[in-house]
């Protein structure tokens, strides 16, 4: 199946509100089928095309926490949004927001938009953003012997519209095959615009199932960051891991 791309970083407005679906997922470590690709066995790739300076220069003014310093699971930034027999898990890359997990956690999450940030900007690129794009990190899953999904069919309500992905980049080989077995986990790197606030009332919407979930996860964030920063004055010069 030929899937369609989407040229422009503008957000698409709905016709109606019927097909909406609200999601945001990513693996979370408690469940094993989410977290068995580490970002080296999914695609090795230039990693010079992400940094956290050209991350920060396309984002909202978002305060980022000292890394290292992080207590958060990939579960705690996690939406959840089952529709039918599928699981979707998303989870967003978003400096910001990886950096308040543990640091093994924010290792591994990290090293995907590293491990692929020079196809990541040309992708967003040739659909029409300037600079670094919101980057999602999402898992399907399902436990029926067998289901379909389709990967464009995910979306972001945020400010008053609805966004489609700018591009999606496989992660697990057989994604773009749009089946599950059973157990079975397929994952992708979602590119949506830039002009996506998360600190603004968000959506995820997905085949009319839809998860407002991530407003909670932002407040839990702005905690995890006073603390988070609490500790690093608490230890000043104290060296902390790098991914």
């Amino acid at each position: 199946m030929t899937m369609p791309r989407f040229s422009s970083a503008k957000p698409w407005r709905p016709v109606g509100l019927a097909s909406l679906a609200f999601w945001m997922v990513a693996c979370g470590g408690s469940v094993a089928p989410d977290s068995s690709v580490a970002p080296a066995a999914a695609i090795a790739q230039n990693p010079d095309g992400w940094s956290a300076e050209l991350e920060a220069a396309s984002s909202a003014n978002r305060p980022i926490g000292p890394k290292g310093y992080g207590t958060l699971t990939q579960d705690d930034i996690t939406v959840l949004v089952q529709a039918g027999n599928v699981r979707i898990k998303v989870v967003p890359l978003s400096e910001w927001a990886i950096r308040a997990t543990a640091p093994d956690t924010y290792r591994r999450l990290n090293g995907y938009k590293v491990a692929r940030g020079q196809e990541i900007l040309e992708r967003s690129s040739r659909a029409g953003e300037r600079g670094w794009p919101l980057v999602l990190f999402v898992t399907y899953f399902s436990q029926a012997v067998e289901e379909t999904f389709e990967p464009y069919d995910l979306q972001i309500r945020n400010r008053g519209f609805l966004y489609r992905p700018l591009d999606i980049l496989p992660v697990t080989p057989d994604f773009m095959r749009e089946r599950l077995r059973q157990q079975e986990t397929q994952i992708a790197l979602y590119l949506f615009s830039a002009d996506i606030d998360l600190d603004l009332q968000t959506e995820v919407a997905y085949g009319g199932a839809s998860s407002a979930r991530w407003d909670g996860i932002r407040l839990n964030l702005d905690s995890e960051l006073a603390k988070a920063t609490s500790r690093a004055g608490a230890h000043p010069g104290e060296a902390r891991d790098e991914p």
